[in-house]
């Protein structure tokens, strides 16, 4: 991702308080954040998964059988 050409809205004080971007950029920024959030999201289901197999291997959970599974749905 580029960087976006952004405005910085200041404060009386000199601080920078509000930024404004074009809205192109807000939409590809919103975009590729919700992109991400999928991401991570999945890495954590996924390591998740991981530890649970972990488990189910040292006999610390009861694992599901995939008859089992697809008879629940």
């Amino acid at each position: 991702m580029n960087i976006p050409q952004a405005n910085y809205i200041e404060d009386k004080n000199g601080n920078k308080t509000l930024v404004q971007l074009e809205l192109k950029d807000w939409e590809r920024f919103v975009e590729e954040f919700e992109q991400l959030k999928n991401a991570m999201a999945m890495k954590s289901d996924l390591k998740d998964a991981f530890r649970e197999m972990r488990q189910i291997k040292r006999g610390e959970k009861k694992g599901t059988t995939l008859d089992d599974f697809l008879n629940e749905l």
